[in-house]
């Protein structure tokens, strides 16, 4: 449906004003995800750095950001501020606070999230892959309950899904089941070893808009961001 052709591989430089090949190529990718938005550049230049702008564009100072499958990748550690050694600018720095709770059996376990919720929790975080953990990965409809309880139970807050290594395993994908933002890698899954660097940010039109602003600039968000030849 959206007549992809020659002109949409037309390389781009400069501040990519209305590049057509970008914005069509973040069409298809909502579509995928069956989203109302996508967010997908090489200016990503990791999962990592996916995570860190979705991290920092759906929260703000004093609110609090709560994983329910146990700690995150070790490079998101820092990102957060957890430990003794936290880098500068992350969002302890910033005054976002984090909780966290373990997997019970493999599964989300609904009952810690909700004794570990604070009035100040706006952002529910959740990693598909097991990284350095010795629990089991999640498929995409393991999240189908978690979004419904807390869209239920606390309207406002966000789940945001890390679908790094989880992508195109399953005919759905955790924005299927009701996850407001999904964030992955263009280096792993995703490009298939065709994508020489980028990153994507997936969900709801308001999230994806936030996420962009941090990308770039307030104001600018997905309008800038030249494609460089790399679609």
């Amino acid at each position: 449906g959206h007549e992809v052709s020659y002109r949409h591989f037309a390389p781009t430089t400069g501040y990519g004003y209305d590049d057509i090949g970008r914005d069509t190529l973040e069409q298809v990718w909502a579509d995928l995800f069956h989203a109302e938005a996508a967010l997908m550049r090489p200016q990503i230049a990791s999962g990592t750095a996916a995570l860190s702008l979705t991290l920092f564009g759906l929260t703000r100072p004093g609110e609090r950001i709560l994983s329910v499958t146990g700690l995150p990748y070790d490079t998101l550690l820092g990102i957060i501020g957890t430990g003794e050694d936290t880098p500068p600018g992350s969002l302890k720095e910033m005054g976002v606070g984090f909780d966290c709770v373990d997997l019970k059996d493999g599964r989300i376990d609904l009952d810690a999230m909700e004794l570990a919720f604070r009035e100040n929790t706006t952002l529910v975080i959740a990693q598909r892959s097991r990284g350095y953990a010795w629990r089991p990965s999640l498929m995409p409809e393991a999240f189908r309950d978690l979004a419904e309880y807390l869209h239920t139970r606390h309207p406002g807050v966000r789940l945001m899904v890390d679908n790094c290594y989880g992508e195109f395993v399953r005919e759905k994908e955790p924005t299927d089941f009701g996850a407001d933002v999904c964030v992955g890698s263009l280096i792993k899954n995703p490009g298939g070893g065709l994508a020489p660097v980028g990153g994507y940010i997936c969900g709801t039109r308001e999230c994806v808009e936030r996420c962009a602003y941090r990308l770039s600039a307030p104001g600018l968000g997905q309008e800038v961001g030249a494609n460089l030849g790399l679609l």
